[in-house]
Formats: C-alpha cells, structure tokens, sequence
C-alpha cells in the first residue's frame, strides 16, 4: 500500500510544500532485497544495530588518583599510556578523566599519541565542552618520511595490529608477474608496499549475492565470531572483475592506473571486512549476507583479519594547537612538510582495526582530520561537534571499513572533504547531519576511489536525513579514480544554495581535464549511483543536465527535486524489518 504524506517545511520565511511516499525502490526492496539494487544498509552499527551502547562499570580507574594531573600544563602522555597497557592487559576497563585539561604530546622533539592496543578500553571524560575534559594536542604528528596520510592520530588503535608506514590487505598473487611501479601524488609517493593480511584457505563452492554460508576448502583456524578478509581477484589481463565492480564502465582512462593495472597486475580488487557466525566441518555461515556474488572464477580466498573489540571513546572535548593555517594539498610557495602538516598533522581519533566498537559525545575543535575509521568496522559514531579551523577531512571511512554507523554529527567548520570515503569500504551509514560552516565554505560530499592499487572504490554506502551540504564532489589522486564503484545511495538530503549558474548536482575535479565537464558527464565517476528525495528548496538541481527523475545504466534517481520520501529514514525501516524477521 503506497503511503501519503503532505509535509509543510519552513524555509527563508516562505512555506514550501512537498510531497511524501514511498519510494519505489524500497517497495521492490521489500518484495525481494536479493534482486533489489538499493543495498541492505541494517547492518551498520555497534553489535550490527542491535544493541546500545553500553555504559561500562567494569574496572573504572579515576586517573587523578593514579598521579595524573589535570590542569597541569604537563605532559602525562606516557603516564596515560601506562594507564592504558595496565588495564588492557588486566583485560580492560574505562580510564575516567574529571573534568580538567589534560596535556598531551607537548614535546615538539618527540612525537606522542595515546595508542590503544587491546580490546575492552573506554577513554571517558565528564563532559564534552570546555568547561568539562578537555584532552589538548601540543603538536603535530606528520609522517614526513612516508604515507603521510596514514600520519598517527592522538588517540590511535590497533598500532600493534598494524603500524601508520603502509596499508593492510590482500597482495596480489604469489605467481603474478606482473608488478606496476610507484605512483608520485600531490600528496606524496604511493610505493608498492603493504601489511600483507595472511590467507587461510579458498571457498570451494560458488555463492550468490545473499548467500550466508561459505563452503570452504579448510575450516583450519578459523573460529566463531572471527573477523575474516573475503577476496575476490582479476583473473585475466582485461580486468573482467575490476569492470564488474565499476559497471557499466568498461574502458579506463590511462591516469586511472589502478583500475586499467587491476588486470594486468591480477589484483584482488574486491576484499570485505566481515565476521564470521558459525563454523561448521567445511563451511562457515556469515553474520551477514553476501553482497555480490563470488564465482569461482574469480579464486576467492578468506584471510585473517586480527581485530580489537568494544574501544569507547566518549564524553570528551579534544583541541589542538594546531594554528589553522589551511590550503588544500598546501598554500602556493609551501614547502612540502608544510603542506604534508595542512593535509594529515593534527588528527585527533584515528580507529585503526576496531569492531564494535564507539565514538560519542565528543567535541573535536582544531584539527585537519578529526576521525579516521581505518579498516574498521561496526563501530558507531554518535553526537560529536565539529568547530574550529577549517581542514582536510572530517570523518573519513578508509580502506576496509565497513558496516560503520556515523550519526548526529554537526559542523561548524568545513572541510576539503566533509564526508569521505575511500577503498573497499561498503555498507557505512551517515545520517542525521547538519553541515553550517561560520566560514561559509561549501561542504562535499567526497569519495577518493581506490586508496591502493591492490583495491577498488567504496560502494554501498548511505546518506540520509543530511541538511547543509552541497555537491557530490569526489577528491583523489588521479591514479585512484573513478571516485566510487556501484550503489553508493543519497536518501532524503536537503542540499545548500550552490552556485545556480551550475546546478549539477555531480563534479569530478579529473574531468575538465577532459573536458567532460562540459558534457555533463561527471556522474558517471560515480556509477550506479542511487539518489532517492534529494533537493534544493531554492531551485531545480540537474544530473546530466536533466532535472527530472532517471533510470538509465549509469544513475536512478527518484522524487529528484521534489522533497522527501518515506521511509523518512532507510537505515530505521531496513532495520525495524531484519530484526522482526529475525524473531
């Protein structure tokens, strides 16, 4: 039954009306989510949704009576630290910091971050404002002598797990002779390195999209509720997987090397960070279903993927001494350590290797990338404050994060990349955000492509029930587009006045090199995009120039500049329904 709604929303003092029914494609969802494109986004989340945040009471050590100080102007970082490996190899509890200004990483010779290297840690302050904990970052923590993007943050996990040098993930294969050279980027070199995730065993049987278990050729050291690495990779020189994962592209630019080498090099484009439910004799069943299908021909492996569990931060206002003296990839005339510091040297959270799992009522003042989601999955993020200077990236999901939750955020400041993705990062859900930068800067909606050669671009991801931002305008280095792979889906999102010379509602910045800007192709950077409920209230935004709804190859839009749809939220309703069936 369709359902009907009429919603009077207030804007520049003026009544608009529109219109509210359900969305066609969440009808066709509901009938058969297999053979639906609008993905299953209920899985994101601490604990999958299904569970709350806890409030842990375990093991609460007040710091102030272990000789911390607040209000000091000391640094107590390696105090802190100790803190941290005591009760993480104790099995873990939660560090209370009273309200106060605690110091940390003061000592320019040295640079200092809080690492969390063990499972069942809360970081917790006794209020998220400046009048409660205040965590403060004395300087920068540049990687200057090396990916510098993966530069530490001030409280950064998983160090032991895998180190801040290189990415983590499937190699290419053992027999692969082919070998494609360093990469230079505005941002540095990009070299063949990586933290190679080892592999246990290969599926035996072909699955479909929706299948749950997993036949495999060995069980061997594989456990229930492990987090495994699923593998896909190209197995003839055209790149046949590569071009189903970015269909319907079929030919690549030559600046998109990773993609047009995927073949040649064998890579293992498509790779899913996800847990195991149970462990049979030769099989195992997912805690989730597959989201495309693995033939055989594409050799599917499943590898380790060591992770930590149920870290917290939360309650807690974190600043920096950062300056603010801001240029995307640097200012004209600035030396490269200079630019290096603008893009990636004050970072405050960086979740590296973390499941289940949160981040809430946090205030983030002064930083260039505030949160880094790093291979990374169910975690949520919840009620945090963006202000200060404005920077790179404000909360990143990077290479394999996935299945994360990132909710009621508000910023104050903007951006390069407001909201961003890059890598194999599927199924994360951005919702209930509120983009109002004091400088008045745009605020994007950004994906970066692949972030290594060996991957492929984020797809499936949501975003609903977002007010303030402007464009869909994906960043990256050349060599790492096009900027996403299939399915990526806007759902109810209110956008900002733009520049109504130019309503296109997609930009690459790649593409005026070629230039298809003109031609109103920079939507097909981001292909088989989903936008249901998207609008400006002021005027008509246009995709390929057409204003009106689209269902072609390359896009489907639906209720495009007309208002919102029901579900009002898509990530609610996919929910609600798994778990009551479920029952």
């Amino acid at each position: 039954m369709k359902l009907f709604f009429i919603t009077v929303f207030l804007f520049a003092s003026s009544f608009a009306v529109f219109a509210q029914q359900e969305a066609n494609i969440y009808r066709e969802f509901v009938k058969n989510s297999q053979k639906s494109n609008l993905p299953d986004f209920s899985y994101a989340g601490y604990h999958y949704g299904e569970l709350a945040i806890p409030s842990v009471t375990k093991n609460v050590i007040n710091v102030t009576e272990q000789g911390i100080k607040a209000n000091s102007m000391k640094d107590q970082t390696k105090e802190v630290q100790k803190l941290i490996d005591k009760i993480g190899a104790e099995g873990g509890g939660v560090l209370f910091f009273p309200k106060g200004t605690y110091y940390f990483n003061m000592d320019p010779r040295e640079k200092r971050s809080l690492k969390i290297n063990y499972s069942n840690i809360v970081l917790r302050g006794e209020g998220n404002t400046v009048d409660g904990t205040v965590f403060f970052d004395g300087n920068q923590l540049t990687q200057n002598d090396g990916s510098p993007w993966l530069s530490p943050a001030l409280i950064q996990t998983g160090f032991n797990l895998q180190n801040t040098k290189s990415f983590w993930g499937l190699d290419y294969p053992a027999d692969a002779t082919y070998r494609s050279k360093a990469i230079s980027t505005n941002a540095g070199v990009v070299s063949e390195g990586i933290q190679v995730a080892e592999v246990l065993t290969q599926i035996f049987k072909g699955a479909k999209k929706g299948d749950q278990k997993l036949e495999l050729k060995s069980t061997e050291g594989i456990k229930s509720n492990d987090y495994i690495l699923l593998g896909l990779y190209n197995i003839d020189t055209t790149g046949t997987l590569i071009k189903n994962i970015l269909q319907p592209i079929q030919q690549f630019y030559d600046f998109e090397a990773s993609a047009k080498e995927a073949g040649p090099s064998s890579a293992p484009s498509y790779q899913w960070l996800v847990q195991v439910q149970s462990v049979n004799k030769n099989s195992i069943t997912l805690k989730q279903p597959l989201r495309r299908d693995f033939d055989l021909k594409y050799k599917p492996v499943l590898a380790k993927a060591p992770m930590l569990t149920e870290i917290g931060v939360e309650d807690i206002y974190i600043k920096s001494a950062w300056a603010g003296y801001y240029c995307h990839h640097g200012c004209e005339g600035s030396p490269k350590y200079q630019s290096e510091e603008m893009d990636y040297g004050w970072n405050a959270i960086n979740f590296c290797r973390v499941a289940n799992g949160w981040i809430k009522n946090v205030t983030l003042e002064n930083f260039t990338s505030p949160i880094y989601l790093l291979d990374s999955r169910n975690v949520t993020v919840k009620n945090v404050n963006f202000l200060g200077f404005d920077g790179h990236s404000g909360i990143k999901i990077y290479s394999h994060a996935c299945d994360n939750l990132i909710e009621n955020l508000s910023f104050r400041n903007s951006f390069s990349h407001v909201l961003s993705g890059e890598g194999n990062a599927y199924g994360n859900v951005f919702r209930n955000i509120n983009y109002q930068a004091l400088s008045g800067q745009p605020g994007f909606f950004d994906f970066h492509g692949t972030n290594d050669r060996r991957f492929s671009a984020p797809a499936e991801n949501l975003f609903e029930n977002i007010k303030g931002m402007n464009k869909i305008s994906g960043g990256g280095a050349a060599n790492n587009l096009p900027h996403t792979a299939n399915y990526n889906t806007w759902w109810n999102i209110e956008l900002a006045d733009f520049n109504t010379n130019n309503s296109e509602l997609f930009y690459s910045w790649r593409l005026p090199i070629n230039g298809l800007v003109n031609k109103n192709l920079s939507h097909q950077m981001y292909p088989k995009s989903i936008l249901v409920g998207v609008y400006q209230p002021q005027f008509k935004i246009g995709i390929n120039g057409d204003t009106s709804d689209l269902n072609n190859q390359w896009i489907y839009t639906e209720n495009l500049n007309k208002g919102k749809v029901y579900p009002l939220s898509l990530y609610d309703a996919q929910l609600k329904r798994r778990v009551s069936e479920n029952k």
